[in-house]
C-alpha cells in the first residue's frame, strides 16, 4: 500500500512538472518591418537564467547602443558576468556586477544594492547572441532606384530596372532589452528595434512615364515541376521582364511571348490539349500567364480575355485563379486604365516562387478580392470555381466574377513521347 502511494505521488510530481512546462514554455513572436518570425520553445528555454543590469544605465545611450548592456556582455571590457549566476550570498559576483555596470563602491546593505539594479529571469547575453545571428536574415542594404529604357523613340521595354528598397538594420542592443522586458511581463511577442535607411531618391525621379511605385504583385508556386517545365518558366519570364504597358494600351500575353519554339530556348513539356496531355515545346508557360493574371487582378485593371485550364492543375492552386494560353488560339489580355505606364517586372524567389510585380501610378481605386472557392467537386476530379473582384474608383463600383469549369483529368490521356521539333500552332484547339 505504501509503495502504491509513493508511486501515485511520483506520478503526480511528473505530471505537474509536465503541465508546468506546457504552461511556461511557449513560442514567442518577433515583429519587424511588417514581417514576423518566431523564437522556438527550446531557444526560449536556453534564455532562462539570472541577468542583472544597473538601473541608472538602462537609459544611457552611446553611439545608438545601450551602454549598460554593452558592459554586461563584455563588449569593450575584458570583464563580463554573462556566465555568472547572481546570488545574494556571492560577494564577488556583486562586486563584478557593480564594476561592469559602473557602480562605485559595494554597499554594505544588500537591500540597497538591489534598489540600484534590475534582475531579469533571462540571460541578456543569450538573447544578444540569438539576435546577432538573426540580424543576418534581417539586415539588408538599401537600393537606389534606376530605370534604363531600351530606346527613347519607341518606349516599350526597360533593359535595366532596380526598384527602390529600404535598408534595414537590427539594433541588437535595444532589441535585447525589448525582449528581456517582454519576457519579464510574460508577453507572447515583441517588436524589434529596426533602423530604416531610406533611398536618397524616389522611383518617380528616374522616369517621366508615371512608373512611380509598386501597384500590384502576383505570385504562384511551381515546386515539384519537372526540370523542362522549370526551364520553360525561366525562359518565359525573361520575355516579360521590363515590358512597359502604356496608358490605355491592351496587354497581350501572346504578343509579348512571341513564337514558342526550340530556337527561342523552349523545351518540350506536358501541355493539355483535346487529344490529351501531351509534350510540346513551352509546356509550363501557363505558370507565367497565371501569375500575370493574378497581378492584373490585384491591380484592379480590366481583364478582357482569360480562360481556365481544362482540368484543375496543382501548380495553380487555389483553383479559379489560373489563366491558360496557347499562341494563336488562347490569349490573356487586359487594359491599362491607370494614370501612368505600367512596368512589368517578374522574377523567381526562393527557387520555386514566381513573382510578377507591376510598377506604375496608384490612383483612388480600391480593389477587393474575394477568396476563390470551388464547388460541385466530384470524385473524378471535375469541379467548378469562382473568383470575384470588386473595384471602386471615381464613385463607381465594378464587380467581376471569373468562373472556371474543370473537367476530369481522366479525359486527357497523358502521352510521354516528346517531340524533336516545334509543333505547328492553330491546327487543333489546345486547352492549356
Amino acid at each position: 500500500m505504501e509503495a502504491r502511494i509513493k508511486i501515485f505521488f511520483l506520478v503526480l510530481v511528473i505530471l505537474s512538472a509536465f503541465n508546468y512546462r506546457l504552461k511556461t514554455v511557449r513560442a514567442f513572436e518577433l515583429l519587424y518591418a511588417g514581417k514576423e518570425t518566431e523564437i522556438r520553445e527550446d531557444t526560449l528555454e536556453s534564455f532562462k537564467g539570472i541577468g542583472v543590469i544597473a538601473k541608472k544605465n538602462l537609459l544611457e545611450k552611446q553611439d545608438g547602443s545601450q551602454t549598460a548592456l554593452k558592459k554586461y556582455l563584455g563588449l569593450g571590457t575584458e570583464k563580463t558576468v554573462g556566465s555568472q549566476i547572481f546570488s545574494a550570498s556571492s560577494e564577488s559576483t556583486h562586486t563584478a556586477i557593480m564594476e561592469i555596470n559602473g557602480i562605485n563602491g559595494a554597499p554594505a546593505n544588500f537591500n540597497k544594492f538591489q534598489e540600484r539594479i534590475v534582475i531579469y529571469k533571462n540571460r541578456p547575453e543569450k538573447i544578444y547572441n540569438y539576435l546577432k545571428t538573426l540580424s543576418g536574415k534581417i539586415n539588408i542594404a538599401k537600393a537606389e532606384p534606376s530605370l534604363e529604357l531600351k530606346n527613347t523613340t519607341a518606349v516599350n521595354q526597360a533593359v535595366n530596372f532596380t526598384p527602390p528598397k529600404d535598408g534595414l538594420s537590427l539594433d541588437i542592443f535595444s532589441s535585447t532589452l525589448i525582449i528581456l522586458g517582454a519576457l519579464e511581463r510574460s508577453e507572447p511577442r515583441a517588436e524589434l528595434a529596426i533602423e530604416i535607411d531610406k533611398p536618397l531618391k524616389s522611383l518617380a525621379e528616374t522616369n517621366p512615364m508615371g512608373i512611380n511605385e509598386l501597384i500590384a504583385t502576383g505570385e504562384s508556386n511551381f515546386k515539384g515541376s519537372p526540370k523542362n517545365r522549370i526551364h520553360n518558366i525561366k525562359v518565359g519570364l525573361t520575355k516579360f521582364k521590363g515590358a512597359i504597358i502604356a496608358p490605355g494600351e491592351e496587354f497581350s500575353f501572346n504578343k509579348i511571348l512571341g513564337p514558342v519554339e526550340a530556337e527561342n530556348g523552349f523545351l518540350p513539356e506536358l501541355v493539355i490539349k483535346k487529344t490529351g496531355t501531351v509534350p510540346e515545346f513551352g509546356g509550363g508557360l501557363c505558370q507565367v500567364s497565371s501569375t500575370t493574371f493574378r497581378a492584373a487582378m490585384k491591380a484592379g485593371i480590366p481583364i478582357t480575355q482569360r480562360k481556365n485550364h481544362s482540368y484543375a492543375v496543382q501548380y495553380y492552386s487555389p483553383q479559379g485563379t489560373d489563366a491558360t494560353i496557347y499562341p494563336g488560339v488562347i490569349d490573356l489580355k487586359f487594359i491599362n486604365d491607370t494614370p501612368g505606364h505600367i512596368l512589368v517586372w517578374p522574377y523567381i524567389k526562393d527557387s520555386y516562387t514566381l513573382i510578377f510585380e507591376f510598377y506604375g501610378t496608384r490612383d483612388e481605386r480600391k480593389v477587393t478580392l474575394q477568396k476563390p472557392f470551388s464547388y460541385e467537386r466530384k470524385t473524378d476530379g471535375s469541379m467548378k470555381a469562382e473568383w470575384t473582384r470588386i473595384v471602386e474608383n471615381g464613385g463607381k463600383t465594378a464587380t467581376s466574377t471569373f468562373k472556371s469549369v474543370y473537367q476530369s483529368p481522366a479525359l486527357f490521356h497523358k502521352q510521354e513521347t516528346y517531340p524533336t521539333a516545334a509543333p505547328s500552332t492553330g491546327v487543333q484547339m489546345p486547352t492549356n
